[in-house]
């Protein structure tokens, strides 16, 4: 039976181990670990072999993909959740039990090591948005709403304001975009970003970015940025982030 697992200082402990060898391709792991954010659930409480982490819609599996307990967790996966790096095995085995329905595509990851702030600092001052840093007031208005702003994995709008930062774009009274941290763990945030269809490819992303990218800087912590498609990765390298790689990533189709 699949439970969810306490994430008790003894049982990060067993889950680190597990997941030791799973490429990290943003830090979702590292926020279950932590317990930060996320959750854990295991085949067994007392000798578990198989894995997995959910953060949002987002999945990763370690362990025996081929015990039972690995196999049940194939057969809960729920159509369009992503299913990110995993230990070796589990794509073959859901590819097994799913064929031509699990479909794989690209994502790409990038490095902040090469970030300039004085770049970042130029990007904000040559922006002619409207940028206002997310506050309280504009969380609690959007709270449990369907919003682009989704900090549904912070546990209120007082937690983001104390672990998250976010910026949002306005235009005559209207929300068009936001770059906000929709993860957090001790090594940094990861960036989440969205720009309403009507404002695309006017330079709102790049300001909205690089005032977020800026504000991490500034206070020593990583900006972790994985892309899902080629606008994102232009604007990552606008930025100054180097792309390190591809990866697959998978979905279930219904």
């Amino acid at each position: 039976m699949i439970t969810e697992y306490p994430l008790t200082k003894a049982n990060r402990i067993q889950l680190a181990k597990a997941f030791r060898n799973v490429p990290r391709v943003d830090i979702s792991i590292e926020c279950v670990l932590e317990a930060q954010m996320g959750k854990a659930f295991v085949d067994s409480m007392e000798c578990p072999s198989a894995f997995k982490i959910v953060v949002g819609p987002f999945f990763y599996f370690a362990g025996d993909a081929s015990s039972e307990g690995g196999q049940a967790m194939l057969k809960d996966i729920k159509p369009y959740n992503l299913f990110m790096s995993s230990s070796a095995g589990w794509v073959e085995e859901c590819r097994k039990l799913y064929g031509e329905r699990l479909i794989a595509f690209e994502r790409y990851s990038f490095s902040s090591e090469k970030l300039s702030l004085a770049t970042l600092q130029q990007l904000c001052q040559i922006s002619v948005h409207n940028i206002k840093q997310i506050d309280i007031t504009l969380l609690e208005k959007i709270w449990g709403q369907d919003h682009f702003i989704d900090i549904s994995d912070f546990d209120s709008p007082s937690d983001f304001m104390e672990r998250g930062i976010g910026y949002y774009a306005e235009k005559s009274g209207e929300i068009i975009g936001a770059a906000y941290a929709s993860l957090v763990c001790i090594q940094g945030i990861e960036i989440s970003l969205f720009v309403v269809d009507d404002h695309r490819r006017q330079g709102v992303a790049t300001a909205l970015a690089a005032n977020l990218v800026r504000w991490c800087l500034e206070n020593n912590m990583d900006a972790h940025w994985d892309a899902a498609n080629p606008e994102s990765c232009r604007l990552a390298e606008r930025l100054g982030y180097i792309l390190t790689g591809k990866y697959q990533a998978y979905y279930l189709k219904p």
